[in-house]
């Protein structure tokens, strides 16, 4: 057993290597440093090639980043030794091959594993990654969400007062009901009382109200509309002058007339022919007839309500006026 002493030179500290082996062993370490230096590789493929061999000694290594370390030393001293002692014989040759074999082989593992590590350092990254963009999507999620619902807490608030509106609404259609009752009543009965105009038209009209009334199908709101339509209707004859055909009867005789209506103030006719004239008194509730004196009055009159002449001429016509609380016949 021979003790050799070999300094190793790198950027760290010396790394000093104390250790009893033989010649052969010697010689493998020997060859193996030539390899390394040519081959410029790391320290850790010479550790990896020194696993399996049983050391007596120690190995003290300072600095905590040995393993990147390139090995620099130059080891001609103890390869010359081992040449003396070994010779060029055809056993060294073989060890020889044997060495190199070996660091071929430690340098592919050393690749694969480097490999190994690229590929999980990788793996890593990504997993890293999916990790950050699951983070940002969560933060995404957790704004939209808290947007979400503050809408939903506003639509709730909105909930409440429309509940509380249609519990209005329920009353009122239960009292509003009662109340277009009363007024078609109310229509009707001054149809009745007033003058003749249209007198069927209009009557026919409170009729269909009554059974628009009645018909389940048809909600309050139109309803309604109809009711205000049929007023508004209704007021229209008050300040309209209107000249239509009609029938009255006269003297227990029925004619067909030309009515003429100019608000509710005057209703007066005049026969097809324009021989007979007339007029309503609401007074007495009956058509009377007029002097021959209003009959060319009464047709100028028609003329102009139904754009046939110009409205240029005042015109005398017999007017249903209240007087003292009651209606008179005024001409």
């Amino acid at each position: 057993m021979t003790k050799f002493k070999v300094l190793m030179y790198g950027k760290g500290n010396d790394l000093m290597v104390n250790t009893g082996l033989n010649m052969k062993f010697f010689f493998f370490i020997c060859m193996h440093c030539v390899h390394c230096y040519i081959s410029k590789i790391s320290l850790r493929s010479l550790f990896a090639i020194l696993d399996g061999i049983n050391f007596n000694n120690s190995i003290k290594a300072v600095g905590r980043r040995m393993i990147k370390h390139r090995v620099r030393t130059v080891v001609l001293s103890a390869v010359a030794a081992t040449s003396l002692v070994w010779g060029a014989g055809s056993a060294g040759a073989t060890d020889l091959k044997q060495v190199l074999e070996v660091g071929i082989k430690a340098n592919l593992v050393a690749q694969q594993s480097q490999e190994k590590i690229n590929n999980i350092v990788d793996q890593t990254d990504k997993i890293i990654g999916d990790y950050k963009a699951v983070l940002r999507t969560i933060e995404g999620l957790r704004i939209y969400n808290a947007q979400l619902q503050r809408q939903i807490d506003l639509q709730v608030v909105e909930m409440n007062k429309l509940t509380t509106s249609i519990k209005g609404v329920t009353y009122v259609k239960r009292q509003i009901t009662p109340l277009m009752m009363k007024m078609v009543d109310a229509l009707g009965e001054f149809i009745e009382k007033d003058l003749p105009i249209k007198r069927e038209e209009r009557i026919a009209g409170i009729e269909r109200l009554r059974e628009l009334m009645d018909n389940p199908n048809v909600d309050a709101s139109e309803k309604f509309r109809s009711v205000f339509e049929l007023y508004q209707i209704e007021s229209e004859y008050g300040r309209a002058v209107q000249a239509y055909t009609d029938k009255v009867m006269v003297g227990g005789n029925e004619l067909e007339v030309d009515m003429l209506h100019i608000g509710r103030v005057a209703l007066v006719y005049q026969s097809r022919d324009g021989v007979q004239s007339g007029m309503w008194d609401q007074a007495a509730q009956e058509w009377v007839e007029l002097d021959e004196s209003y009959r060319k009055p009464i047709k100028q009159a028609l003329a102009v309500a139904q754009k046939k002449a110009a409205a240029d001429t005042l015109l005398r016509l017999p007017l249903t006026a209240p007087i003292a609380g009651k209606m008179e016949t005024a001409k």
